[in-house]
């Protein structure tokens, strides 16, 4: 009897983490396509203003999420208290953070660039690299933009 049970747990926990997979898959790749989203945004900003475009940290990107996450956990937009230690590896002269909450990733974009600073930062020349964390809450998208350069 003892041996049945063990494997009925056994069989019903593989059934829960199976069934568990698509979901998780599912919201990493729903973050992914919003990072690439406002990713393609900021760089077209950038390229019609003369710029190059900026290359996509993963590393930092992992940050970024993490700060995205506190954020929508706390139902409160604010900036990283710590930016300069996440970047400094990469041997900045320059850096910056744009934070941001909308319904959509487009409407993220769109207050970034209607605010003097955000664009400020979009439109940067001496950013060169960005990390971005993108997450869904609450029927909301919040945003983490980190640039550096130099």
């Amino acid at each position: 009897m003892r041996g049945a049970k063990t494997f009925l747990i056994g069989v019903l926990l593989a059934a829960v983490l199976l069934a568990a997979v698509p979901v998780t898959a599912g919201a990493a790749s729903s973050s992914t396509e919003m990072r690439r989203k406002l990713l393609s945004l900021t760089n077209s900003a950038r390229r019609n203003n003369g710029l190059r475009a900026l290359t996509l940290n993963w590393r930092l990107s992992r940050d970024a999420l993490a700060h995205s996450r506190r954020m929508a956990e706390r139902h409160t937009v604010y900036h990283t208290s710590n930016l300069y230690r996440l970047v400094k590896r990469w041997r900045p002269s320059t850096w910056g953070e744009n934070v941001g909450m909308a319904g959509t990733v487009r409407r993220v974009h769109r207050a970034f660039m209607r605010s003097s600073g955000h664009r400020s930062n979009i439109l940067r020349g001496g950013f060169s690299h960005v990390g971005i964390g993108v997450t869904k809450s609450g029927g909301r998208i919040w945003a983490t933009v980190m640039f550096y350069g130099g």
